[in-house]
């Protein structure tokens, strides 16, 4: 577990382990999101025919993504460049995962489905168009089904009920870091979340920015820097090039995209409650349907037991609620969230499983009740990618 305890994340309600992994092919973890519009289903990517002719009326086309294999704001970045529109004329309800075939609802402000559909992106498909008067919002969604293969062991008798953290992707890909530069944000330490940002690293990410981040933390030489940071670290090549023109680490960090500052915010409220959900099971095993806080400047401690750990963990990271304050136009009001969840529809096939979560809730929070993963690798991660990655 000592991999996890890194993101808060340090108990399990359920004592079994199947000793398998997930995700060694993206056909391996299929997600289809359950939103207003219904289903948004998997179709032309696994060979089947899919409705496309549009129907309906507004200024919003709103389409089923598919995706296998892609980040979600990479492809969306790119269907825009494709397009020839600005990003911000695209938007979704939740993110889906990388490694993964899955199916999303997104909207295109002011754009024609003949323009849409001609586009061909490997990997990457659109059907069942509909014209809409609004766009779709974060949010707009109700859950996400799952279809999910074990691979190397067959699971017997699998959990319902699963301890609710913010899952594994909140805090990164190959490295655990927005909560990190989250806290410095939070803190108004900008020279802390700037470094941070730059040569955080872990033994899991690929050798080639690893290596260029561990030299940066030992040189210092943010202008030499410029010279090895490999082209796929575009947004830490900005932001050096932004702090070299300024010497600013406020403006610096601020000269990121306002959703990348949100996300680090959000993770660093993610690490708390996570954190102080372990120390709640570490007491107690809370009630099905009890909540704690998302701590933000809003928040109201719990009664009792659950407050009592609030208040410590709080404490022991130095935080008060009120400096979320002074972040709130990035959403920091904080929440409540059920301890424990329970999956729905769950069946078996062998050792595929499937299953509905609701919205906000994580299918890798899940299946670790499941595995119970000793490493992030055939868990957040591919097993084969690494592999390949290494060689």
């Amino acid at each position: 577990m000592n991999w996890e305890r890194e993101i808060g994340i340090e108990k399990y309600l359920s004592e079994g382990r199947c000793k398998g992994y997930i995700k060694e092919y993206p056909e391996d973890f299929v997600v289809e999101e359950e939103g207003p519009l219904g289903k948004a289903e998997l179709k032309i990517l696994k060979g089947e025919k899919a409705e496309k002719e549009p129907r309906g009326g507004g200024e919003y086309l709103h389409v089923v993504l598919e995706k296998r294999d892609w980040d979600l704001n990479d492809l969306i970045r790119e269907i825009a460049r494709r397009l020839k529109i600005g990003r911000d004329r695209i938007s979704f309800a939740g993110t889906k995962d990388k490694y993964a075939l899955t199916a999303q609802w997104i909207s295109l402000w002011r754009v024609k489905w003949s323009e849409l559909s001609s586009l061909s992106i490997k990997d990457a498909a659109f059907h069942s168009p509909i014209y809409r008067k609004r766009k779709l919002r974060r949010g707009d969604l109700f859950g996400n089904w799952f279809q999910v293969r074990i691979r190397g062991c067959t699971p017997g008798e699998v959990p319902e009920l699963f301890l609710n953290y913010f899952g594994h992707q909140r805090f990164g890909s190959y490295r655990f870091v927005s909560h990190l530069i989250g806290k410095e944000l939070l803190r108004e330490n900008y020279e802390g979340a700037l470094w941070t940002y730059l040569t955080h690293t872990s033994p899991w990410e690929p050798e080639e920015t690893r290596a260029a981040r561990e030299r940066l933390k030992k040189e210092r030489d943010l202008r030499a820097a410029l010279e090895y940071f490999p082209a796929r670290l575009r947004k830490e090549g900005a932001l050096i090039q932004r702090y070299l023109e300024t010497g600013d680490p406020r403006r610096a960090m601020f000269s990121l995209p306002k959703n990348l500052i949100s996300l680090f915010l959000h993770a660093y409220q993610s690490f708390l409650f996570n954190k102080m959900l372990s120390r709640r099971v570490d007491e107690e095993v809370p009630d099905l349907g009890e909540t704690g806080i998302v701590p933000g400047y809003l928040s109201r401690f719990s009664e009792g037991l659950q407050g009592k750990v609030e208040r410590e963990v709080l404490d022991e990271e130095g935080v008060d609620l009120s400096l979320f304050k002074r972040w709130k136009r990035f959403g920091t009001q904080g929440d409540r969230r059920k301890l424990i969840e329970r999956v729905r529809n769950l069946s078996q096939r062998g050792s595929t499983l499937s299953f509905f979560l609701e919205k906000g809730t994580y299918a890798t929070s899940y299946l670790r009740e499941i595995l119970k993963p000793e490493s992030p690798v055939g868990f957040v991660f591919s097993r084969r990618k690494v592999s390949e990655r290494r060689e």
